[in-house]
């Protein structure tokens, strides 16, 4: 089953981030994880994840958090929702109006990709934030990011998309995120952009049938990566 699999490859991850000393503990206890947040070296939560702002449930969103020698030093979070006949370029314009207190659509527009393709069951990770003093490692941020993905992707088994919105410069980094689909100028704001959006943000996305391959392989890339590590100390 794609579940199992999943859970397998991430068993390695888990490993990888105590072999650098670190821990993950995933919360769904909203106001311990809001007493959390602000160690990781994040200032707010962003509309789309603040906690006062949604009626979270332990069934619609959870969080991540990196422990190094017992205090909080870097969180993530995932949000299920559950679109039915609703395009996700509408989900996106409704609750962009609220969450940023517009009159009016707040989005100019959504990148066609995004409009054509996402929909239906979608699982969304955001709110990355390690503290400056734990930053830099990314074998810890794909560690972290992958436990996120496998723990999101067992809990909501029958989701159909999973993604993220990152900044342009990030892009980068889209080897390690874990998707398969790259989106970038996914959405264009009604001037003034708002806070914490961009027009040159991207979005990353994978359809839930894909992710199995891509944790399986990520996974087998860590151990190889691992092996010539430790053949090199041997040598």
């Amino acid at each position: 089953m794609r579940e199992e699999q999943i859970l397998r490859s991430v068993a390695p991850f888990y490993e990888e981030i105590e072999r650098l000393g670190y821990d993950v503990r995933a919360s769904t206890d909203f106001d311990e994880i809001q007493r959390l947040v602000a160690k990781t070296g994040r200032a707010k939560q962003t509309p789309m994840m603040s906690i006062p702002r949604n009626d979270f449930t332990s069934q619609r969103a959870f969080w991540l958090f990196l422990y190094k020698d017992g205090e909080v030093v870097g969180g993530i979070a995932a949000k299920y929702d559950q679109l039915g006949e609703e395009s996700f370029s509408s989900y996106m314009r409704r609750t962009s109006r609220e969450q940023y207190g517009r009159d009016t659509d707040p989005i100019e527009r959504i990148a066609k990709p995004v409009e054509d393709l996402i929909g239906g069951n979608v699982v969304y990770i955001g709110e990355l934030e390690f503290h400056p003093d734990h930053r830099g490692r990314l074998i810890l941020l794909e560690a972290v990011g992958k436990v996120m993905q496998g723990l999101a992707a067992v809990k909501w088994s029958d989701f159909d998309w999973m993604y993220a919105i990152i900044p342009e410069e990030h892009l980068k980094f889209d080897h390690i995120y874990g998707f398969t689909l790259t989106v970038p100028d996914a959405f264009t704001w009604t001037a003034p952009e708002p806070p914490g959006r961009l027009n040159t943000h991207a979005l990353l996305a994978v359809e839930g049938r894909h992710l199995e391959h891509l944790m399986v392989s990520a996974a087998a890339r860590l151990r190889r990566n691992r092996s010539r590590a430790d053949a090199r100390k041997r040598a």
